[in-house]
């Protein structure tokens, strides 16, 4: 699936013309007024010149990251490239090792029934079950889930495209475990697990987000 920017937003484009927006603009576009005003006040706390640098370093680390986990999955033998990514590149480690029988590494998955698209980052077997795993970064451990912010959803949301596109076809089975991996520096990674009842409890969260993204947001 390509992906296309409309009015500064990210969709894919789908089979027939069908134009689906990511899950990750869904989301932006919809965030709470709570949340809106949390970073509002961050922004303002630390200022907008080092909220901006913070904003992109964690930008570079997270790609910086996805780039070393997708070669090691796809075979080769990456190294960081820098010291500053090195300690979340060895945060991971003890979850890759856990990994077998991997099915998709950043790869782009429609669902067309609930319309929309998001870039998955990986299907594979973790401890021998069948799950789907994002992966992120971040400077000390996040302890709670509400600390993740929407990321649950986003989680949702791309378990709900992989179950509605490929049905059975990647295990014989639909996914219903997934983690949310937390690469942290000088330290094993934070690992949040959802179940299928998790899953399900955010899953509706998420459409709550896409009804409101399509009825009043896309308007």
């Amino acid at each position: 699936m390509k992906s296309t920017y409309i009015n500064g937003r990210c969709y894919y484009q789908g089979n027939g013309g069908v134009v689906l927006p990511a899950v990750t603009t869904v989301l932006k576009a919809t965030q709470p007024p709570e949340s809106l005003a949390a970073l509002c006040h961050w922004r303002n706390k630390v200022g907008d010149a080092e909220a901006n640098r913070i904003a992109a370093n964690s930008r570079r680390r997270g790609n910086a990251l996805h780039q070393l986990i997708k070669e090691y999955l796809q075979g080769y033998s990456p190294k960081p490239d820098n010291s500053l990514i090195q300690p979340y590149w060895d945060s991971v480690q003890s979850v890759l090792n856990q990994l077998s029988d991997v099915q998709l590494v950043e790869e782009a998955v429609p669902n067309y029934k609930e319309l929309y698209a998001g870039k998955v980052d990986l299907v594979a077997r973790y401890q021998g079950v069948p799950h789907l795993i994002e992966w992120t970064t971040a400077e000390e451990a996040k302890l709670r889930i509400d600390k993740l912010y929407d990321k649950p959803l986003q989680l949702a949301a791309y378990c709900g495209a992989i179950n509605r596109y490929y049905s059975d076809r990647l295990f014989n089975c639909k996914i219903n475990h997934a983690l949310i991996v937390v690469a942290l520096p000088g330290e094993k990674a934070e690992i949040f697990e959802f179940d299928r009842a998790r899953l399900i409890h955010v899953w509706h969260q998420w459409l709550n987000r896409l009804n409101f993204f399509f009825s009043a947001v896309a308007a």
